[in-house]
């Protein structure tokens, strides 16, 4: 029997993520009602009669296309939350049995809907829940491409921790859950990792589910260098533009390079402690990717690049060999080179010449008054 109480419950959202909101109605039954108002603004509607479960979901204004209203249960699904999704929701249920509400307040975060997540063969990723500590009754299940069987998951209150290999082994050795926040990370990732994650984040005790959503496009990229010392180059980061909350940091061994904090627009680079690097770095402003003029031999090693924002971390390496030509070999090697091309070029012009020589003298010898005039 319903009980004619309103319960009053905080739904925290990120910009960008979904959530459900649910009734706790197992199955809707003869003769129910119930609707759903947001700041007191019918939205959506379900009732149970003979004909069956007929529902109504509003379908204009700023929430359309972005409402979904289960009909076995009533529960509510709200699809990218944004900013002017915050205040009460609030849903009514009638029955012969009495009536009910419960009250939802929903409470978004601005500029944290990163959903791209742009990474190269061979890197690793950690998408994050953006749990701080994962609670006794806390469920968190992951899925790739809409599958329905998980690819990670997590119940603390029956003891499951565990990620899977998938239905094709895809994932085989690759995944790795973190116990705190129950963020996924997958190592060594290959373009067919690519496709969309799914995070859905509940407890068993309230009465919403959080829906994260992650679009991962791996790509191949050459993170083997081979250079000649002198010239410059480019470690590129793979993105188009930073984002405003990321952060990012090179390093070279342990030795840190360059540090960017595009939140404070913070874009520092460092000579490391030998200072071999010393007034060669420079950074990309737009891209992040790392800039080394006059490379050396003793600038041949990894490097590694880490980028965070507050929806993922992506680890990328690099291995970058220096050849020892000196300068001087390579202005030789140069000159050779435009030696080359110049004999080249009298080669082609003294051929030209000839051809056309030869293709003169056969237009006169098929000319009659050249032969007579010969004979």
């Amino acid at each position: 029997v319903f009980a004619d109480t309103d319960e009053m419950q905080s739904v925290s959202v990120m910009e960008g993520d979904s959530v459900t909101l649910q009734t706790d109605v197992t199955e809707l039954q003869k003769d129910d009602e119930l609707e759903w108002r947001f700041s007191g603004i019918l939205i959506a509607t379900a009732s149970h009669n003979l004909s069956g479960i007929s529902v109504w979901v509003k379908n204009d204004g700023p929430l359309k296309d972005r409402l979904q209203l289960k009909k076995q249960t009533g529960d509510l699904k709200i699809r990218n939350i944004r900013n002017t999704d915050s205040g009460q929701w609030k849903i009514n249920i009638f029955s012969t049995r009495g009536s009910t509400s419960k009250i939802f307040y929903i409470s978004g975060v601005s500029g944290t809907g990163v959903k791209s997540v742009p990474v190269l063969v061979g890197d690793s990723v950690m998408l994050n829940s953006t749990i701080t500590e994962i609670q006794r009754y806390d469920v968190i299940r992951w899925r790739f491409e809409h599958q329905n069987t998980p690819v990670a998951e997590i119940n603390r209150n029956v003891g499951i921790f565990n990620t899977y290999d998938g239905a094709d082994l895809r994932f085989r050795d690759r995944l790795q859950l973190n116990c705190f926040t129950g963020s996924l990370t997958i190592r060594n990732i290959e373009t067919r990792h690519s496709g969309l994650y799914e995070v859905d984040i509940g407890s068993t005790g309230s009465k919403h589910t959080i829906h994260k959503s992650f679009n991962v496009t791996v790509s191949d990229g050459e993170k083997s260098l081979s250079l000649i010392q002198g010239f410059s180059v480019t470690l590129q980061t793979g993105l188009t533009e930073i984002q405003n909350d990321d952060q990012m940091l090179w390093m070279f061994g342990d030795t840190v390079l360059a540090k960017i904090q595009k939140a404070v627009q913070t874009f520092f680079t460092f000579n490391s402690a030998d200072e071999r690097f010393r007034d060669r770095l420079k950074l990309d402003h737009q891209t992040g990717s790392l800039i080394i003029t006059d490379i050396r031999t003793t600038d041949s090693g990894p490097y590694e690049l880490k980028i965070s924002s507050s929806r993922y971390t992506i680890n990328r390496r690099f291995s970058v060999a220096v050849s020892a030509l000196s300068p001087a070999a390579t202005a030789g090697i140069v000159a050779g080179v435009a030696i080359l091309v110049a004999a080249a070029v009298v080669v082609a012009a003294v051929l030209l010449h000839h051809h056309r020589k030869m293709s003169r003298i056969e237009r006169q010898t098929e000319n009659p008054w050249f032969l007579l005039k010969l004979a």
